[in-house]
């Protein structure tokens, strides 16, 4: 049999969510909950996505998370599943951006600078400032965001991301795939 594998960034999300990269993990989520494409994680890999719910309803119960609403193809979800799913997306976006933040302060070699954007905002007027012009955000609800620290995750997000992180690293069907898509790659 023969395999021709062609590698994609969303390809190396997933090795790297498999190696236990807290940030890869947060934008695979992030990206399957954009387009409510949870089934992959939940239903292929076994992977437990309650703690990151739980967290959610917490943290953003009230908030209706209207930029974090699901992209949806040829899918019927009810206004429950909408709400949840939109909640989860925006609490695992907030972490990535912490999380994004944290490597690329500790790597300036990156040049990635103007990506940190969480210590741009003035929380209190709910605005950006980005190459000296102000923006009025369209959510400005970020009740885990400490405007003094705003890379620094909270201690939920923290025992969050280490669950979401032993349930990758634990999925025996995703560490299976992810070697055979080293194993043959490297065959090549």
């Amino acid at each position: 049999m023969e395999i021709d594998i062609q590698w994609g960034n969303h390809d190396i999300l997933w090795m790297g969510a498999a190696a236990g990269s807290e940030a890869c993990i947060c934008n695979v989520l992030r990206i399957a909950l954009r387009y409510a494409n949870l089934y992959t994680i939940e239903d292929g890999y076994g992977i437990n996505l309650l703690p990151l719910a739980t967290f959610s309803t917490d943290f953003y119960g009230d908030d209706p998370c209207k930029s974090f609403i699901p992209r949806t193809i040829d899918k019927e979800l009810s206004p429950n599943e909408l709400t949840l799913i939109s909640k989860m997306h925006k609490a695992i976006a907030i972490i990535q951006f912490k999380l994004e933040g944290q490597i690329i302060q500790k790597h300036p070699e990156f040049l990635m600078d103007e990506q940190l954007l969480l210590d741009k905002i003035d929380y209190e007027k709910g605005t950006i400032s980005l190459n000296g012009e102000t923006y009025t955000l369209n959510d400005t609800s970020f009740p885990t965001i400490d405007p003094k620290e705003p890379y620094k995750l909270t201690s939920h997000e923290e025992v969050l991301i280490k669950k979401l992180r032993r349930s990758f690293i634990r999925s025996e069907k995703l560490q299976r795939h992810i070697r055979f898509f080293i194993q043959k790659e490297a065959c090549i």
